[in-house]
């Protein structure tokens, strides 16, 4: 299911390129960050979740190749890119949570 905000024109045919790339892990980082093109700022996820710097998560999710090499994430990397995104999915639903419960502004 497409969980992105841009508008899809073929849907069907989306849906049946964007399952396919979910069988594989390089598939479903490719996904993610399609869909979360914009919102999630890769540069500061890989200062502070990988203390890399953003070209190394640059050249992973596009899969470059570096020194005659095919950059890709290790299984633990994968597994560091998955608790970053539960991270920051934690940090947007406590301040959620706290801008429901604030008072409302007062009248001005």
């Amino acid at each position: 299911m497409y969980l992105g905000k841009r508008e899809i024109l073929n849907k069907e045919e989306y849906e049946a390129l964007r399952n396919a790339d979910l069988c594989d892990k390089r598939g479903a980082v490719n996904v993610a960050f399609s869909e979360l093109e914009g919102l999630i700022n890769n540069a500061a996820l890989a200062r502070q979740y990988f203390k890399r710097s953003p070209s190394w998560l640059t050249q992973r999710i596009n899969g470059n190749t570096v020194f005659d090499k095919k950059a890709g994430f290790r299984p633990a990397e994968y597994q560091q890119l998955a608790d970053a995104f539960r991270d920051i999915a934690r940090r947007l639903a406590a301040h959620a949570d706290e801008i429901d419960a604030a008072a409302p502004d007062p009248a001005e």
